[in-house]
């Protein structure tokens, strides 16, 4: 740790592909607001991460994707019956959890909470620098004939985690587009 602070080891990637801001962690999100900060040390936060299994933002979303819960918000009715039959609210109780539908919308307002730049929900911003798709199909065919590549100039980081950290960035720019 000490190594990667001195150097300015940071995330720092430009842009990220849908599955990459899936797989970011949503306890401690460097894409989050400070209400976020704040929403991770709570009792329904706790049951998120022991009985739900919630540890990246994939998983939160996944939470709140049950019929049940977009009945609920749907109808515009501020009451939401805790004693929900459904599967997926009987394998949460199962699990320990005493309130699924508050974990539902505790889940729904983390996600909520992340800036759009990080948000799987939110598009990223076209940058027009990537290749066309005749032109990666073209890169394709010349990687395994031994042909020439076209460089792909793109900013959208995809793969793993890992791969989008840098060193010697500046950490302050993390929300910049």
């Amino acid at each position: 740790m000490t190594t990667a602070k001195k150097f300015n080891v940071s995330f720092a990637a430009v842009k990220l592909d849908k599955e990459m801001k899936r797989k970011l962690p949503i306890w401690y999100h460097l894409g989050a607001t400070r209400k976020l900060r704040r929403l991770n040390n709570t009792k329904i936060s706790d049951c998120l991460r022991d009985h739900h299994g919630v540890m990246v933002v994939a998983d939160a979303m996944k939470v709140i994707r049950r019929g049940c819960y977009h009945a609920a918000r749907t109808s515009q009715n501020d009451y939401i019956p805790e004693d929900c039959p459904c599967e997926h609210c009987t394998a949460d109780r199962e699990n320990g959890c005493a309130h699924p539908m508050k974990c539902c919308r505790m889940a729904e307002k983390l996600l909520a909470e992340v800036r759009p730049k990080w948000n799987p929900g939110e598009p990223s911003p076209r940058d027009g620098l990537s290749l066309t798709k005749r032109r990666q199909n073209i890169n394709e065919t010349s990687l395994e004939d031994g042909g020439t590549l076209t460089f792909d100039p793109s900013l959208t980081q995809r793969g793993d985690l890992e791969a989008a950290f840098r060193v010697f960035t500046d950490p302050s720019v993390h929300d910049e587009p």
